[in-house]
Protein backbone atom coordinates (compact mmCIF):
# COMPACT_ATOMS: atom_id res chain seq x y z
CA UNK A 1 0.00 0.00 0.00
CA UNK A 2 1.21 3.54 -0.69
CA UNK A 3 2.28 6.07 1.70
CA UNK A 4 -0.59 8.51 0.29
CA UNK A 5 -3.28 5.73 0.90
CA UNK A 6 -2.09 4.83 4.16
CA UNK A 7 -2.26 8.36 5.21
CA UNK A 8 -5.65 8.95 3.55
CA UNK A 9 -6.98 5.66 5.68
CA UNK A 10 -5.41 7.16 8.72
CA UNK A 11 -6.79 10.67 8.27
CA UNK A 12 -10.37 8.96 7.35
CA UNK A 13 -10.30 7.27 10.54
CA UNK A 14 -9.27 10.00 12.45
CA UNK A 15 -12.43 11.97 11.00
CA UNK A 16 -14.77 9.20 11.80
CA UNK A 17 -13.36 8.92 15.42
CA UNK A 18 -13.89 12.44 15.65
CA UNK A 19 -17.78 12.29 14.28
CA UNK A 20 -18.55 9.49 16.73
CA UNK A 21 -16.83 11.52 19.92
CA UNK A 22 -18.41 14.64 18.51
CA UNK A 23 -21.85 12.91 18.21
CA UNK A 24 -21.72 11.65 21.56
CA UNK A 25 -20.97 14.95 23.18
CA UNK A 26 -23.31 16.39 21.26
CA UNK A 27 -25.98 14.73 23.09
CA UNK A 28 -28.22 16.72 24.88
CA UNK A 29 -29.09 16.16 28.80
CA UNK A 30 -33.06 16.30 29.52
CA UNK A 31 -34.13 18.15 31.78
CA UNK A 32 -35.62 15.46 34.08
CA UNK A 33 -32.07 14.09 34.70
CA UNK A 34 -31.05 17.97 36.17
CA UNK A 35 -30.49 17.68 39.81
CA UNK A 36 -32.48 20.71 41.78
CA UNK A 37 -31.01 24.18 41.64
CA UNK A 38 -28.06 24.60 43.86
CA UNK A 39 -26.29 22.03 43.07
CA UNK A 40 -23.04 22.15 40.44
CA UNK A 41 -20.48 19.69 39.09
CA UNK A 42 -17.71 18.17 41.16
CA UNK A 43 -16.42 16.25 38.47
CA UNK A 44 -17.25 13.44 35.59
CA UNK A 45 -15.57 10.32 35.30
CA UNK A 46 -15.61 7.86 32.53
CA UNK A 47 -16.94 4.40 33.10
CA UNK A 48 -16.37 0.62 31.30
CA UNK A 49 -18.13 -2.12 32.89
CA UNK A 50 -20.49 -4.37 32.48
CA UNK A 51 -24.32 -4.77 33.52
CA UNK A 52 -24.64 -7.85 34.92
CA UNK A 53 -28.13 -9.93 34.24
CA UNK A 54 -29.51 -13.16 35.91
CA UNK A 55 -32.70 -15.26 34.52
CA UNK A 56 -35.31 -15.48 37.05
CA UNK A 57 -39.00 -17.33 36.10
CA UNK A 58 -41.68 -16.74 38.43
CA UNK A 59 -43.89 -20.63 38.51
CA UNK A 60 -45.17 -21.50 35.50
CA UNK A 61 -43.47 -19.00 33.34
CA UNK A 62 -40.95 -18.28 30.91
CA UNK A 63 -37.27 -17.18 32.43
CA UNK A 64 -36.38 -13.38 32.05
CA UNK A 65 -33.66 -11.16 31.98
CA UNK A 66 -33.80 -9.38 35.56
CA UNK A 67 -31.31 -6.42 36.24
CA UNK A 68 -28.47 -7.66 39.21
CA UNK A 69 -26.30 -5.21 39.70
CA UNK A 70 -23.84 -2.74 37.50
CA UNK A 71 -19.90 -3.62 37.95
CA UNK A 72 -17.74 -0.59 36.29
CA UNK A 73 -14.20 0.97 37.06
CA UNK A 74 -15.09 4.79 36.16
CA UNK A 75 -12.26 6.91 35.59
CA UNK A 76 -12.13 11.09 35.08
CA UNK A 77 -10.71 14.38 37.30
CA UNK A 78 -7.39 12.35 38.38
CA UNK A 79 -10.07 9.83 40.60
CA UNK A 80 -10.75 5.91 40.15
CA UNK A 81 -14.39 4.69 41.57
CA UNK A 82 -15.88 1.46 41.26
CA UNK A 83 -19.54 1.03 40.94
CA UNK A 84 -21.57 -2.09 42.27
CA UNK A 85 -24.53 -3.12 43.54
CA UNK A 86 -26.39 -0.64 45.44
CA UNK A 87 -25.79 1.15 43.14
CA UNK A 88 -23.11 2.57 44.79
CA UNK A 89 -19.84 3.90 43.63
CA UNK A 90 -16.46 4.04 45.94
CA UNK A 91 -13.61 5.91 45.21
CA UNK A 92 -9.92 4.55 45.69
CA UNK A 93 -9.42 6.90 48.55
CA UNK A 94 -12.22 4.87 50.62
CA UNK A 95 -14.50 7.34 50.20
CA UNK A 96 -18.28 5.57 49.15
CA UNK A 97 -22.01 7.12 48.18
CA UNK A 98 -24.78 5.03 47.81
CA UNK A 99 -28.37 5.16 46.52
CA UNK A 100 -30.99 7.67 48.93
CA UNK A 101 -33.59 4.70 48.39
CA UNK A 102 -36.15 7.51 50.15
CA UNK A 103 -35.81 9.27 46.47
CA UNK A 104 -37.43 7.58 43.54
CA UNK A 105 -34.76 6.84 40.53
CA UNK A 106 -35.31 9.24 37.33
CA UNK A 107 -34.62 7.48 34.38
CA UNK A 108 -34.81 8.76 30.66
CA UNK A 109 -34.63 5.75 27.94
CA UNK A 110 -31.13 6.02 25.98
CA UNK A 111 -31.90 7.01 22.10
CA UNK A 112 -31.21 3.50 21.35
CA UNK A 113 -33.05 1.91 23.96
CA UNK A 114 -32.78 -1.71 23.30
CA UNK A 115 -29.02 -1.67 22.81
CA UNK A 116 -28.25 1.45 25.78
CA UNK A 117 -29.20 1.35 28.87
CA UNK A 118 -31.41 4.11 30.32
CA UNK A 119 -29.99 7.60 31.30
CA UNK A 120 -30.42 7.89 35.20
CA UNK A 121 -30.41 10.59 37.84
CA UNK A 122 -30.28 9.44 41.30
CA UNK A 123 -29.90 10.94 44.84
CA UNK A 124 -26.98 9.60 47.14
CA UNK A 125 -25.95 9.56 50.55
CA UNK A 126 -22.38 9.42 51.61
CA UNK A 127 -20.44 7.36 53.90
CA UNK A 128 -19.17 9.30 56.85
CA UNK A 129 -15.32 8.34 55.34
CA UNK A 130 -13.73 11.91 53.88
CA UNK A 131 -12.84 11.49 50.08
CA UNK A 132 -13.73 12.62 46.93
CA UNK A 133 -17.27 11.40 47.25
CA UNK A 134 -18.05 13.10 50.67
CA UNK A 135 -19.94 15.78 49.22
CA UNK A 136 -21.33 14.08 46.41
CA UNK A 137 -25.08 14.22 46.31
CA UNK A 138 -26.74 13.06 42.97
CA UNK A 139 -25.25 11.11 40.63
CA UNK A 140 -25.91 11.36 37.08
CA UNK A 141 -25.41 8.44 34.04
CA UNK A 142 -25.33 9.49 30.33
CA UNK A 143 -24.21 9.17 26.68
CA UNK A 144 -24.87 5.20 27.44
CA UNK A 145 -23.42 3.01 25.35
CA UNK A 146 -24.69 -0.78 25.25
CA UNK A 147 -25.43 -2.53 28.51
CA UNK A 148 -29.14 -3.36 27.65
CA UNK A 149 -30.24 -7.04 28.77
CA UNK A 150 -29.51 -9.55 25.79
CA UNK A 151 -32.53 -9.40 23.21
CA UNK A 152 -32.47 -13.40 23.08
CA UNK A 153 -34.31 -14.54 26.25
CA UNK A 154 -32.50 -17.08 28.92
CA UNK A 155 -33.17 -20.85 28.33
CA UNK A 156 -33.36 -21.76 32.02
CA UNK A 157 -33.52 -19.92 35.44
CA UNK A 158 -30.44 -18.84 37.43
CA UNK A 159 -27.96 -17.98 34.24
CA UNK A 160 -25.83 -14.94 34.61
CA UNK A 161 -24.53 -12.80 31.73
CA UNK A 162 -22.32 -9.79 31.89
CA UNK A 163 -23.08 -7.28 29.18
CA UNK A 164 -20.29 -4.83 28.64
CA UNK A 165 -21.29 -0.69 28.79
CA UNK A 166 -20.07 2.67 28.52
CA UNK A 167 -21.19 6.10 30.13
CA UNK A 168 -20.37 8.87 31.42
CA UNK A 169 -21.41 9.39 35.02
CA UNK A 170 -21.64 13.31 36.56
CA UNK A 171 -21.17 14.03 39.99
CA UNK A 172 -22.72 16.51 41.75
CA UNK A 173 -22.86 18.47 45.13
CA UNK A 174 -23.37 21.76 46.72
CA UNK A 175 -20.82 24.38 46.39
CA UNK A 176 -18.77 25.86 49.61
Amino acid sequence: MTEHKISTLVSAAMLLVTGISASRAAEAVPPALNPPGGYTVAFKAEARGVQIYTSKAAAGASPQWTLEAPLAELKGAGHVIHHYAGPSWEAVDGSKISRDTSTQVVTVPAKQASNDIPWLLVKVVADPAPGVLGKVEYVQRISTHGGAAPAKPPVRAGTKVGVPYTATYVFYAKPG
